[in-house]
């Protein structure tokens, strides 16, 4: 929940940073789920305004966490403690050059994926439906269809906040730490990432376009995409079945907490029909993990991003 000390951090950041920056807003508001209470957000566009949030944030001993379009993660009723960053302007843009491209961490993966194939670059196709940003898919290395985003990085940029230092840290994919929906940048919290470069690859144009409108159709077909989600709750487990079957072979679709239920269309979507709390999908979460173990001795892991719990 919101403190005195993350609400005293408003004054000094609206009066450092552009008219409109810094809000008051609701998590349900910045969620795919569509869920989740007040928060103080700071809204950056470039270097300089990242490093002043930082500091105020320091100075008066207040947390922060970065967001992109909040499609892995899930934030309490209470709502957030800290300064939410999200960055846009320049943060949010990209350029595709002949055989590369160089994104910021708040660009939208959709558009830039759609953009690499009508150049008739390859290597994005795979993130053509994922609705969620540059940065927050290096965070989890978020892929589909085989591809992964580590598979194209050819670098990131980032700030090491916990150096003391100002300026910025470049990490080869190496450094990266990349693993099935993971990386450095879980582990090292301090890292913030601003951007990346893309290694693609010159592809015939019509072919990556059909391979983009057989990805969105497939997603269509298959997953929830009318009612609110975060996409895949649970990463898959090492030597198990995929999470959607074995929740599904325990007849856990359609589960409800409240609002919150298991799709009746894929078994790994736990969606928002309308009313949902963050805390009855928290519980539905924790009851289908039980099940699942219960049934089969399966320990699922979220992939879900739990923040300000």
């Amino acid at each position: 929940m919101l403190t005195d000390r993350t609400l005293s951090a408003r004054p000094v950041l609206s009066g450092a940073l552009p008219p409109g920056s810094v809000r008051l807003a609701s998590m349900s508001e910045m969620t795919t789920w569509r869920v989740g209470g007040p928060a103080l957000v700071a809204d950056v566009s470039n270097l300089g305004e990242i490093e002043t949030v930082l500091e105020v944030s320091s100075d008066l001993d207040a947390d922060w966490l970065v967001i992109g379009r909040g499609s892995n993660v899930l934030a309490p009723d209470s709502g957030v403690e800290g300064v939410v960053i999200r960055l846009v302007g320049g943060f949010a843009g990209y350029r595709l050059n002949e055989d590369d491209a160089c994104a910021g961490a708040g660009a939208s993966l959709p558009p830039l994926s759609g953009a690499a194939c009508m150049a008739g670059l390859g290597g994005l196709s795979f993130a053509i439906g994922i609705p969620g940003t540059v940065g927050g898919a290096i965070y989890m290395n978020a892929g589909a269809y085989g591809g992964s985003i580590s598979d194209v990085v050819g670098g990131v940029t980032c700030i090491d906040t916990g150096s003391g230092k100002t300026g910025l840290l470049e990490l080869s994919p190496g450094e990266c730490g990349f693993g099935y929906r993971s990386s450095v940048f879980q582990r090292r919290r301090e890292l913030l990432i601003v951007g990346t470069s893309l290694r693609l690859l010159r592809s015939d144009r019509e072919e990556l376009i059909g391979e983009a409108r057989e990805y969105l159709r497939e997603r269509r077909d298959r997953f929830p995409l009318g009612l609110p989600s975060c996409g895949s709750v649970f990463r898959r487990t090492v030597d198990a079945p995929p999470p959607g079957r074995l929740i599904d072979e325990c007849g856990l679709k359609g589960l409800r907490v409240g609002d919150a239920m298991v799709s009746r269309l894929h078994a790994n979507f736990i969606v928002n029909l309308g009313g949902a709390r963050s805390q009855d999908i928290l519980d539905l979460i924790s009851e289908v993990r039980e099940r699942v173990r219960e049934a089969t001795g399966v320990e699922l892991e979220e992939e879900v991003e739990l923040i300000g719990w």
